[in-house]
């Protein structure tokens, strides 16, 4: 573990709030890479789930981006997992410290990726959790990534939370639109009801991508 400090021109340190220092796990060289955040609910479909398996493609890894998310179950377990699985380089961030809210079915997959990857929270092990660290956690979330893609999302899911930091932040949004039937689908129909940008496609997630090809300049 290391503690390491936001560079003062990093995307991170520009938000309202940003974290004074991060206690890193893994490889915290990951930081100096162009993030892209995806979150999403903790009971994914297997809409989300096709949805995620379209989008992780080769083109990330190419394009040496990190995709960042919660180590939470659901979106954010499924997107470290397959990240893993295909060689996509990927950032944990976690509420509170590494051993006070990481769900147990999720621990194997925070040990591999701090093997070859990287976990981070923002505080030291042994601090006791509260409940306003998960909005903490957020705006790192949030604010590390130029870009924050909602998979999936219920009316009340932490993921809105998040995309309306990114918001403030003056951060991009992306949702994808589901069945207007689904209670996980309407967080994500509501923003996009605000005007939040819709993905309809690989096509439009590869236009994401192509923002990062583009600018070739770190964000952290």
């Amino acid at each position: 573990m290391r503690i390491v400090k936001p560079r003062p021109n990093s995307l991170l340190m520009k938000i309202s709030d940003p974290p004074q220092q991060l206690y890193c796990y893994g490889d915290e060289s990951l930081l100096e890479k162009q993030c892209l955040t995806i979150v999403g609910t903790r009971k994914m479909t297997q809409y989300g789930a096709r949805v995620l398996d379209m989008f992780l493609t080769p083109l990330l890894k190419k394009l040496d981006i990190v995709v960042v998310s919660g180590l939470a179950k659901g979106v954010d377990a499924y997107t470290h997992k397959k990240c893993l699985e295909r060689g996509i380089k990927t950032i944990g961030v976690v509420p509170g410290s590494i051993d006070s809210a990481i769900p147990f079915s999720n621990r194997k997959v925070c040990k591999e990726m701090i093997k070859t990857n990287l976990v981070v929270a923002e505080y030291p092990e042994g601090i006791k959790f509260n409940k306003y660290m998960y909005i903490q956690r957020n705006r790192i979330l949030a604010g590390v990534s130029q870009s924050t893609v909602i998979i999936e999302a219920g009316e009340n899911s932490g993921s809105l939370t998040t995309a309306k930091l990114a918001l403030d932040y003056n951060r991009d949004v992306y949702v994808v639109p589901g069945n207007i039937t689904s209670e996980v689908s309407k967080g994500c129909n509501m923003l996009a009801q605000q005007g939040a940008n819709i993905l309809t496609s690989l096509s439009d997630f590869k236009e994401i991508v192509g923002v990062f090809e583009d600018q070739r300049k770190f964000f952290f």
